[in-house]
């Protein structure tokens, strides 16, 4: 049953989506950058009225990128056996990655 456990059913079909969603990200292909991510590790900053160079649009989607696989990984951990991996390991990494989720959901777009 679909709704039985619904985090489990949730977490089978975003995970190969939001994985294809990165691999884009990763390869340049789309430009979905939210500019206004608080904390990152860019030598520059971010600003919406800014033109970035090709270099600059790299460096943003690497920042991305590492956001979106936390966010990928939280949902993957639901679907690991519990025994394979320490409970408070992992239920920082779920935390972690479902609030990037809930605070970047709106910037999953192509």
């Amino acid at each position: 049953m679909e709704n039985w456990d619904l985090k489990y059913s949730i977490a089978e079909f975003i995970v190969p989506r939001l994985e294809a969603y990165k691999n884009e990200v990763e390869n340049n292909n789309i430009m979905s950058i939210p500019l206004w991510i608080e904390e990152h590790n860019l030598p520059f900053t971010l600003d919406h009225n800014k033109e970035y160079s090709e270099e600059e649009i790299s460096l943003i989607n690497k920042e991305w990128a590492i956001i979106l696989h936390k966010i990928i990984f939280s949902f993957k951990s639901l679907l690991i056996p519990q025994n394979e991996i320490n409970f408070e390991e992992l239920q920082k990494i779920q935390n972690e990655g479902m609030q990037l989720f809930a605070k970047y959901y709106f910037n999953l777009w192509d």
